[in-house]
């Protein structure tokens, strides 16, 4: 069975042979909406077991890619975040108590996984090239 993103739909697609032509045809067993975690009890039962196993692997790997996704837009967009929070609160932006512990909360369980990582403390004369890895372990916080 072929599993293929169409528009807005994933169609399932089961491919026979057609001896008269000498070729494969397709047909279409249904469609879901893309995002779907589960199968219409319908579309089921038209599927065998080893093609809803398939689509279980399928939505595996979608889960997982979206995840990924997040993850990189994430890391790419936390350090103008972190920069936008710094201005504001040096404009005066007020925070609650709970919301700057947080922060420093935050920003200390960042260092020590940066740490972790092997991405040490850049210094303000460093290279962007070096990108902010360095291979002599790590250095103390300061």
């Amino acid at each position: 069975m072929q599993i293929r993103q169409s528009g807005q739909r994933i169609q399932f697609l089961r491919t026979y042979y057609v001896a008269d032509l000498k070729r494969s045809k397709q047909t279409l067993l249904g469609s879901v909406q893309v995002g779907a975690t589960e199968l219409p009890a319908a579309l089921a039962a038209k599927l065998t077991q080893e093609e809803r196993d398939q689509f279980a692997v399928y939505v595996e790997k979608e889960q997982a890619a979206a995840r990924s996704a997040q993850i990189a837009q994430e890391i790419e967009t936390l350090p103008q975040a972190l920069r936008d929070v710094a201005g504001h609160v040096m404009r005066g932006a007020q925070l609650t108590p709970a919301q700057a512990k947080g922060m420093w909360e935050g920003m200390a369980q960042l260092r020590r996984q940066l740490t972790k990582a092997g991405y040490t403390k850049p210094h303000l004369n460093d290279s962007p090239t070096t990108e902010g890895m360095s291979n002599e372990g790590s250095e103390a916080d300061s």
